[in-house]
């Protein structure tokens, strides 16, 4: 007991210590001056930009401008699924054929709910299949929707 007391107290101290102690003086938006070292030379024109980053600068503009591409699609797939879902809601229908539109609806919500980041995609062509997985999936349902739904009309 008289450990614990000993340790408390001990921590106690330091702490008001650490708490109370004076700090260093820091002057707020006060600016240094660096002065570049001697043996390196200011450019005197301008600067020329590398060719590689030239070259990966338009490789990362060429991934966002396929990236919006894939993020629409992925929206227009998440409006479509949810569509499906009512217009096929108490339709009867095979067995075969339920579970075919089952297990593509499946796939769908499984792109929507692994979604990548751009920054997981190495190249264009990479975003380009996603996109390309995400269309076709969109294309196939859009045709399920149109067939159901004019079945559906029909009967009402």
């Amino acid at each position: 007991m008289k450990y614990i007391l000993g340790i408390v107290l001990l921590l106690v101290a330091v702490t008001i210590y650490f708490v109370t102690r004076p700090q260093p003086e820091f002057g707020a938006g006060e600016m240094t001056v660096v002065q570049p070292a001697a043996g390196i030379k200011s450019a005197e024109g301008p600067v020329q930009p590398d060719p590689e980053t030239v070259a990966l600068d338009q490789k990362r503009q060429a991934m966002a401008a396929e990236f919006e591409k894939l993020e629409k699609a992925r929206r227009n797939l998440e409006g479509r699924l949810g569509r499906l879902k009512a217009i096929l809601w108490g339709v009867e229908m095979p067995k075969e054929e339920s579970d075919a539109i089952s297990n593509e609806m499946k796939n769908g919500y499984l792109l929507l709910k692994n979604k990548k980041l751009m920054g997981a995609y190495t190249d264009v062509e990479s975003i380009t299949d996603e996109y390309n997985r995400v269309e076709y999936l969109n294309d196939y349902l859009k045709k399920i929707e149109e067939k159901y739904r004019e079945q559906r009309t029909g009967d009402d």
